[in-house]
């Protein structure tokens, strides 16, 4: 009886805790998908270009693109030319739609246009000294009307913090392909702004990083996994007592 007791106190216990565990697998970011928009079709937005249509949020001075769907590389996202004035400006070489499905933004990595592309988005709830991961699903491309090889990177902050992706090469009118990127931050206060910063090089050309599926989750404390271990240690431990009494 005593061991049907205890074995089901750390079943509880194991219980519980992967309830917690999955609670801080939470995303923190609102609309990390790009699904969620006022606009209906592709659109230039931000800070002076076409408003801040984008779920959650903030397009600044740069140039920021909204593609809905796999449509990136057949219509304009500038609504200033959609009426047929347009050459391509706006619109990707051949891209493969994103692995997380639906709508992406791109940025525009040429500084010599307000400072390079970027988005971003307050996070609330954060806890000070906590560690947090940030994933999102990245590539880098070109504008068709452009041509020449690039060089394309990213640069996310939380806060005053930051991390830059490694440089990809493009050939000219190519696509790197989609991938995936992780990075861990620590919290400083419980808001701060998550911020995408394409950067690209030549200037003129240009350089676009596209972006998709983005998450913030807060990573479990050590002591954490520690004791969950140990609750599967205990589980282990008397499931083979018993079956050794059995025995």
């Amino acid at each position: 009886m005593k061991l049907k007791i205890v074995t089901a106190a750390v079943a509880l216990f194991v219980a519980a805790f992967g309830q917690a565990a999955h609670a801080g697998q939470i995303n923190l970011v609102t609309n990390g998908g790009f699904e969620s928009s006022s606009y209906t079709t592709n659109n230039q937005f931000g800070t002076g270009y076409g408003g801040q249509g984008v779920t959650g949020w903030t397009g600044g001075s740069g140039y920021q693109l909204y593609f809905v769907g796999n449509t990136g590389a057949t219509d304009s996202a500038n609504s200033q030319y959609d009426s047929g004035y347009d050459t391509g400006l706006e619109k990707f070489y051949t891209i493969p739609g994103s692995p997380a499905g639906g709508n992406y933004v791109a940025l525009d990595g040429d500084a010599s246009v307000g400072g390079g592309g970027s988005i971003s988005q307050t996070i609330n709830g954060l806890t000070a000294g906590q560690q947090y991961q940030v994933s999102f699903t990245w590539g880098a491309g070109q504008l068709q009307s452009r041509s020449g090889a690039t060089v394309q990177d990213m640069m996310v902050s939380l806060g005053s913090q930051s991390f830059t992706t490694s440089s990809i090469n493009v050939a000219s009118g190519g696509f790197s392909g989609w991938m995936t990127q992780t990075f861990t931050f620590t919290a400083t206060g419980a808001s701060e702004a998550l911020t995408f910063l394409a950067q690209g090089t030549p200037t003129g050309l240009p350089p676009i990083a596209a972006l998709d599926g983005v998450s913030l989750v807060a990573v479990p404390e050590p002591g954490s996994i520690a004791l969950f271990a140990a609750g599967l240690g205990l589980m282990g431990f008397f499931y083979h007592r018993r079956r050794t009494t059995v025995a």
